[in-house]
């Protein structure tokens, strides 16, 4: 194995196990400062000893600046900071350009200074943090927040929160792959005092800025996203990009051509070295050349981290190639890695690296295995365009191969349609930027108006073809379809098998042998039978409080096989709560089908998540309350059950479902009579689960309409157990009504440090006064109730546990406080 992919490889693996274990860095150093003193000694006169230690050194080494990376990423924010009641100071550096969001401008900081009023300002140079501006000026001072200039206001500051679920990542993966390690909100523009970059800063901030006005002028008047497709490929801004069409280019596997990558600087690199050896005999001249704009290009587009890559990877080739040396492709893939993991160890848990190394790797390494040797004979022209069309698709087979795992942990997607639509994508795409380049270049001369407006029609045609081709994934849906993500085990199993298929040089049945493994799993990570082994047990009934922040989803998996999801959460942000955190932890509770799909009204925190979900696992029916015709988000979902065949029920008091062992009963809401206009927290559905001596009392957002009228029958089951309405507001849980229904438990759903105060201490004073157990999603994650109808056991993920049976609860157990 070559030295530099040997050193890479090594490198990389410590840095990674420093990372993601609990080696203290203060033992890893030791270690690491033993073995390479070790290793100075053995390094005369040892030969294989001296090597062996020299490798275990650079591993040691690696292993320790993993750990303090992981340390310093996973250092708390200053309590005088956390804990602040009034606004900080804020003083930082933008990393891009501000873009407009649906919550207001984004502007992303690092090289932070923070400054609690009255105090010094406190330097925390390692925190990167996502600013929200608000305001109706905000949209109007998006030009003047440029990349490289500082920004100083007071704002409001929360952590990010995590969440903790079956089968989500861990919370310290989670805080280490996070792209912010704080959130603030400025209530508006006039508050935001701006300062200018550097000379360069500023020419870099000019050209961005001249191509979205070029792009603009030229391609918006011709329709459609071609304005934003281009400057998206140019640029990486994507700020402008409708956000279906994202999101139909992402599950058609095609996202990937508008987002900068090696792709693009390749093309710029070889457009570059074509054009300027048309005119310059001399090989290094025109390298020379080219590796300047390549650096240009580079500063100019920005700090992303797969520029960075790329930049990276062009730089080491052309540098390479002007000391007269022609680099193995694998060696350049080598030192790029090494170069970006030494320079940021969290690299290595950045899933647009493993993307990026990994299709590269699979193009270096696989796809000349899979293409073969050149044919000779007549017709030889025919014959390379057959084997350019080969080539294409077998490259995209090539990088399939390498990241379909990464593809299925980390989006929970597969599927087969890149394999088609790069044949139109990737082309679209280098079309798309080499029409672009020449139209910013050649459209702001009025003399060239004639090339420019070919230019611009070329582009757009170019970019229609690029987002209609993903249209294929609405009239052949099963051409890509979500998993879950596989386990562990599988995805190592796989990664061994198939590095065992390239480097083997001994027997062929064993390079098969592995070969045939390695589809054994991939059919594994792509149909994920291990569903079943995840279900309750035989007649019993589980119940699931998922952990969605500051919103509600709760699914209850009958003894009957029926599944019924009760809200699927939901943020007023582009995050999608439904196919991000309530998906793959019905994934990780065994669930592959809905029965029912309740919506307890259409507030977004409680139904913003449904049209993933329901997309992911469609339900038989979907049950709404009480409608509200001009309300956006149900329109969306009806429109989704009508395309899968769900059938739409509207529910109301008195409505009842029986099962084999359980009875869902509709408590609320009665018939309106008027109109809803908007949405509102006390028409929720309030639905009431009997199994045996167990009763559930699922309540929304309803509040005193609800609460007063109620009255506990006598037939109610002795333990029972209440979700809080409104999760946990004061406007919730009367004091009335917890006397009428007297709860054993509570459950809170609710955002980690959320803005609303929620639960509201008044609330919890009430059921601390009453010895009620709570249970809430903000400290103890996902909650998970199991019954067989005589005793619940409550478990959390943070290893919290309850047996409540029906003898004497209260007596046999000390309360838990909430």
């Amino acid at each position: 194995m070559p030295f530099g992919l040997s050193l890479s490889l090594i490198v990389v693996t410590g840095v990674t196990a420093g990372l993601i274990s609990q080696v203290e860095s203060a033992a890893a150093a030791a270690v690491a400062t033993f073995t390479v003193v070790l290793a100075i000694a053995l390094a005369w006169g040892c030969g294989r000893w001296g090597q062996g230690c020299a490798w275990c050194a650079a591993g040691a080494v690696a292993l320790t600046v993993g750990a303090f990376a992981r340390d310093t990423a996973l250092a708390p924010v200053p309590s005088s900071i956390a804990g602040a009641a009034e606004p900080i100071l804020i003083d930082g550096r933008l990393r891009r350009d501000a873009s407009i969001g649906e919550t207001g401008v984004r502007l992303e900081l690092d090289d932070v200074r923070l400054q609690v009023m009255g105090d010094p300002p406190e330097a925390l140079d390692r925190f990167q943090v996502l600013t929200i501006v608000n305001g109706e000026l905000a949209a109007g001072s998006v030009g003047q927040w440029t990349a490289g200039r500082r920004v100083r206001m007071p704002a409001r500051l929360r952590v990010p929160s995590v969440v903790r679920n079956p089968g989500s990542p861990s919370p310290t993966w989670q805080r280490l792959t996070r792209p912010f390690d704080l959130v603030a909100t400025v209530k508006s523009a006039a508050l935001v005092q701006v300062e200018p970059g550097t000379a360069w800063q500023e020419a870099a901030a000019a050209v961005r800025r001249h191509v979205r006005v070029v792009a603009a002028r030229w391609l918006v008047p011709l329709g459609g996203d071609s304005a934003a497709v281009v400057t998206a490929i140019l640029i990486g801004d994507r700020a402008g990009l409708d956000e279906a069409a994202t999101r139909r280019l992402q599950v058609a596997g095609t996202f990937h051509v508008i987002a900068i990558s090696g792709g693009n600087v390749a093309i710029l690199t070889a457009l570059c070295l074509f054009v300027f050896r048309l005119f310059i005999r001399l090989d290094q001249i025109p390298v020379l050349l080219t590796l300047v704009i390549v650096v240009a290009y580079g500063l100019v587009v920005g700090r992303d981290a797969s520029v960075v890559r790329a930049v990276i990877a062009a730089t080491l080739y052309l540098g390479l190639r002007l000391t007269g040396l022609v680099p193995k492709p694998i060696n350049v893939l080598a030192l790029t890695a090494l170069i970006s993991v030494v320079t940021d160890p969290l690299v290595v848990l950045d899933v647009g690296a493993w993307l990026s190394f990994g299709a590269t790797f699979g193009l270096i390494s696989i796809l000349p295995r899979l293409m073969g040797d050149a044919p000779r004979g007549p017709h030889r022209n025919w014959v390379m365009a057959f084997r350019l069309v080969k080539g294409l698709f077998l490259a995209t087979v090539a990088a399939e191969i390498v990241i379909l795992p990464m593809a299925a942990s980390v989006f929970m997607r597969v599927g087969v349609a890149g394999l088609l639509l790069n044949f139109v994508a990737i082309p679209a795409m280098v079309l798309a930027q080499l029409s672009g380049l020449l139209l910013i270049v050649l459209g702001t001369w009025p003399y060239f108006h004639g090339p420019a407006s070919l230019l611009a029609l070329t582009a757009y045609k170019a970019t229609w073809a690029l987002t209609g081709s993903a249209g294929l994934v609405d009239l052949v849906p099963w051409v890509s379809w979500r998993v879950p993500p596989p386990p562990v085990v599988l995805t190592t199993g796989y990664y061994a098998m198939v590095v065992l298929a390239l480097v083997w040089r001994g027997r062929r049945w064993v390079e098969r042998g592995a070969v045939g493994a390695a589809t054994a799993c991939a059919c594994l990570i792509v149909t994920a039978p291990w569903a079943p082994w995840q279900r309750p047990a035989p007649g019993w009934v589980r119940a699931t409080m998922i952990d969605v922040g500051q919103g509600e989803a709760i699914v209850v998996q009958f003894a009957s096989g029926h599944v019924l999801l009760v809200d699927a959460g939901g943020s007023a942000g582009r995050f999608d709560v439904g196919g991000r955190v309530v998906t793959p932890a019905l994934w990780a509770l065994g669930i592959r089908k809905i029965d029912w799909l309740a919506i307890t009204h259409a507030d977004v925190d409680h139904a913003g998540g449904a049209m993933s979900v329901a997309g992911d696992l469609p339900p038989v029916e979907i049950w709404e309350g009480v409608p509200v015709p001009a309300q956006p988000l149900m329109g969306e979902l009806r429109r989704v059950a009508q395309a899968s065949g769900a059938a739409w029920r509207r529910l109301q008091t008195g409505h009842r479902v029986e099962l084999d062992n359980a009875v869902i009963d509709v408590l609320h809401p009665l018939i309106p009579d008027w109109e809803r206009r908007g949405v509102r927290n006390d028409d929720s559905v309030v639905l009431r689960l009997r199994i045996g001596l167990v009763e559930v009392l699922l309540t929304g957002d309803a509040g005193p309409e609800f609460e007063q009228p109620f009255t506990r029958s006598d037939s109610s089951s002795p333990i029972r157990i209440l979700k809080l309405g409104h999760h946990g507001s004061r406007t919730s849980s009367g004091e009335d009504f917890l006397d009428r229904y007297a709860p054993t438990i509570a459950l809170v759903s609710a955002g980690q440090d959320n803005i609303f105060g929620h639960p509201s201490p008044v609330v919890m004073g009430r059921l601390a006064r009453r010895s009620i157990d709570v249970f809430r999603t903000d400290h103890d994650g996902a909650v998970v109730i199991e019954t067989d109808g005589r005793e619940a056991h409550v478990r959390t993920v943070t290893g919290r546990s309850l047996v409540v049976t029906t003898v004497s609860p209260a007596a046999t157990r000390p309360p838990v406080l909430p």
